[in-house]
């Protein structure tokens, strides 16, 4: 009996392994072309680059707030 379960797993590993590698994300990776990665690269690296100006002034600002509220106490 466990070598039949044994068997059966390792026939649907097998299977859906097949699977993957022929609809899964592999496959979407080959379809599109190098210059769409290229392009969703350099537009997530522009975003990063926004946020990390957005929280530089935002320390900026805090530090003042921080220094005011010293100064007033």
């Amino acid at each position: 009996m466990r070598k039949i379960l044994t068997g059966a797993a390792i026939f649907i590993a097998g299977i859906s392994c097949g699977l993957i590698l022929t609809y899964g994300s592999l496959h979407a990776q080959g379809s599109s072309g190098d210059g769409d990665i290229a392009a969703k690269l350099n537009e997530i690296s522009k975003n990063q680059e926004n946020i990390i100006a957005a929280i530089n002034s935002m320390k900026d600002d805090l530090r003042i707030i921080k220094i005011r509220v010293t100064q007033s106490q």
